[in-house]
C-alpha cells in the first residue's frame, strides 16, 4: 500500500513506516478514487420487439374487381367513340372489340323488359282512363284506375328475368343471322368480327332504350316513343352491319337479300317476344276488367 503523504510503499500495517501517516485513511481515499475512476455502466435499454401481428398487412387488390374496372373503362371509351362517330367507329372495329360489341347487345336486350316493367304503371293509368271513358262515360275514373293498378302488377321476376333471357337470345340469334347473311356473300370474316361491328352499330339504339328505361321510371309518357325508336334501331344496325361487310363484293349473295333474311328472322323473333310479354300481362288485365265491369 502506497503512502499518499510521502509516497513510500508499505507492505502492510496501519501506519507508514517512513512518515507515520495512518494508512487506513489512505486506503479509504484510494478506494474512493477507484470508485470514481470506474464509470458506472448504465443498463442497456431494451429495444421494443415489434409486434408483427398488430401491423396492418397491405391488402392485395381483388383481381376480379380490377379486371371489371379495366373492362368498364375500356367499354366507356368505346361507347363514347361509337356515339361520336358511329359509322367510322363501327367500320374500323374487328374481332378485338368482340367483348364490347357483346356488352352493347346485352344492354340493348335487357333494356326492353326493363322499360316494359317500369313503364307499366303509366300504361295502366292510360288503360284505366280509356276503359273508364268507354264503360262509365267519364265518371269515377279514379276508382277504376285504383282497381286496375292495385291488381295488375306483374312480378319483376316473371316479367323481367324470363323475357330478359329471351331478349338476349333474340339479339344473339339476329347477330347470327347477320353473320350467315354476310358469309353467303362470300366475305371472309369471323363470328367475332361480325358481332363486334353489329354491336357497335347498336350503340345508339341501346342508348335510346336506356333513356326509355329512365323515362319509364319517371313515368314520363315520352318513354313509349323513345322505346319504339330504340327497338326499330335494330333494323338499321342489321342493314348497316351487312352493308359494311358486303360493300363492293361481286361474288356470293347480294347484301340486300341477306338483309331481307335477317329482317324476317328479326320480325319472327320479335313477334314471339311480344307474345311472351303479352302472355304474362293480358290474363291479369282481362281478369281485372271482368271483375270491374261485369
Amino acid at each position: 500500500m502506497q503512502c499518499l503523504n510521502c509516497g513510500h510503499h508499505n507492505d502492510g500495517g496501519k501506519f507508514c513506516v517512513k512518515c507515520g501517516k495512518k494508512l487506513e485513511a489512505v486506503a479509504a481515499q484510494q478506494a474512493a478514487a477507484g470508485v470514481e475512476a470506474v464509470p458506472t455502466q448504465q443498463p442497456a435499454q431494451q429495444q421494443p420487439i415489434p409486434n408483427y401481428s398488430q401491423q396492418q398487412v397491405p391488402q392485395q387488390p381483388n383481381q376480379h374487381v380490377e379486371n371489371a374496372k379495366k373492362i368498364s373503362k375500356l367499354y366507356i371509351g368505346y361507347f363514347m367513340q361509337g356515339l361520336k362517330n358511329p359509322t367510322a367507329t363501327a367500320q374500323g372495329v374487328h374481332g378485338e372489340q368482340f367483348i364490347n360489341g357483346l356488352i352493347t347487345m346485352i344492354l340493348f336486350a335487357i333494356s326492353i323488359p326493363l322499360t316494359v316493367f317500369f313503364g307499366w304503371n303509366a300504361i295502366i293509368e292510360k288503360t284505366a282512363l280509356i276503359a273508364n271513358e268507354k264503360f262509365s262515360g267519364g265518371f269515377e275514373s279514379h276508382v277504376i284506375k285504383s282497381k286496375v293498378s292495385d291488381v295488375i302488377r306483374p312480378e319483376f321476376v316473371d316479367l323481367f328475368f324470363t323475357n330478359a333471357l329471351f331478349c338476349i337470345l333474340w339479339v344473339g340469334i339476329i347477330g347470327g343471322a347477320v353473320f350467315v347473311a354476310i358469309k353467303l356473300g362470300k366475305v371472309n370474316v369471323t363470328f367475332q368480327d361480325v358481332f363486334a361491328r353489329f354491336g357497335t352499330f347498336l350503340i345508339i339504339p341501346a342508348l335510346l332504350l336506356i333513356i326509355s328505361v329512365v323515362l319509364a321510371i319517371l313515368k314520363i309518357d315520352l318513354f313509349l316513343y323513345v322505346f319504339a325508336l330504340g327497338v326499330l334501331g335494330i333494323f338499321f344496325a342489321i342493314s348497316l352491319a351487312i352493308a359494311s361487310f358486303t360493300k363492293g363484293q361481286t361474288s356470293g349473295m347480294d347484301g340486300i337479300y341477306g338483309t331481307v333474311i335477317a329482317f324476317v328472322v328479326t320480325l319472327v323473333l320479335f313477334i314471339l317476344l311480344s307474345q311472351s310479354i303479352s302472355d304474362i300481362i293480358m290474363p291479369e288485365v282481362t281478369d281485372v276488367l271482368n271483375r270491374s265491369f261485369w
